[in-house]
């Protein structure tokens, strides 16, 4: 049996990932400090699960809690382009400042491994069809630049402490569990959720915003994919296409048979116009592909809402 730590475990992405690994016999150690994570995520009663409160900041006062791990996955963090404009100091000291105490705990207890989440948002506004691995990152909002100074961080250490690390620059991830609730929720979160109870939804800008939408089971199908691994690596994890907000909108409205009430706002400040993962690099390492379609991962969504 293999044992992980996860930090963020019981958000969104951590709690399916947590789901994957629990199903395969291993166990799994969760640490979260619930400001967005929820205790209802995860298993109610599980022999192989471990569930912290904590700040990651502190991680080291948890050591004998923790115990032995393998690998550690590292989800925890604040996550608002817009704020973290407004709030910088807050956003370095959790995704900067957090990693760090993660990198340096992995030292002490000779881990071997840690995989990142970053974010396809480390690329800033480009006028590429399809971004790679290769396009020199250009961040426009102090959460992008904390990922991308994460990615340093990772690398630089590994260096000097031994350990393997990954960095999967997640694009945009939806799917069941995600918090309609958070003010900045993934748009393809709150118009889900808003098509499964008929209710109206706010677009910012003209609708012409393109993202790479990527369902969470894929996602969570990467991260098991470079778990277990030993080398280092940086890999984009979307779909490879990109579809508009209108289309997103246009998309549920034919799922549910209904039309959505739209409330039209001004941008967000700094919006990346489109955005589209390049996954070639992932594809051909690991031999995998997405296999869940927009239209697919949006009528499991909508049906999760609903219920």
């Amino acid at each position: 049996m293999s044992s992980y730590l996860i930090t963020g475990g019981a958000g969104f992405i951590g709690s399916h990932l947590c789901d994957i690994i629990l199903a395969r016999g291993d166990r799994v150690v969760v640490l979260d400090n619930f400001l967005s994570g929820k205790r209802q995520n995860l298993p109610a009663a599980h022999p192989n699960i471990s569930v912290l409160n904590g700040d990651i900041r502190e991680i080291a006062k948890f050591r004998s809690e923790i115990g032995d791990v393998d690998a550690i996955v590292h989800l925890a963090a604040l996550i608002s382009g817009y704020d973290s404009l407004r709030t910088p100091d807050e956003y370095v000291d959790v995704n900067v400042t957090g990693l760090q105490r993660v990198i340096d705990f992995a030292a002490t207890q000779r881990i071997r491994r840690i995989v990142f989440a970053s974010s396809s948002t480390v690329y800033g506004n480009t006028d590429l069809s399809s971004i790679d691995e290769s396009i020199t990152p250009a961040p426009v909002t102090v959460y992008a630049a904390s990922k991308l100074f994460g990615e340093h961080l990772l690398a630089m250490y590994a260096k000097l402490h031994g350990y393997s690390y990954c960095s999967l620059r997640l694009f945009n991830v939806y799917g069941p569990r995600q918090a309609v609730d958070h003010p900045y929720a993934n748009v393809t979160c709150k118009f889900s959720y808003a098509a499964a109870h008929a209710l109206p939804i706010k677009k910012f800008g003209d609708g012409g915003q393109s993202r790479d939408f990527v369902y969470i089971a894929d996602v969570v199908d990467a991260f098991v994919s470079v778990l277990d691994e030993t080398g280092n690596g940086l890999y984009n994890i979307g779909t490879g296409t990109s579809n508009s907000i209108n289309a997103l909108i246009s998309e549920l409205e034919k799922l549910t048979k209904s039309t959505l009430g739209v409330e039209l706002l001004d941008p967000w400040p700094n919006d990346v116009r489109r955005i589209q993962a390049d996954i070639a690099k992932y594809v051909t390492t690991f031999g995998r592909r997405p296999k869940v379609s927009l239209r697919e991962g949006l009528e499991r969504t909508v049906d999760f809402f609903r219920a």
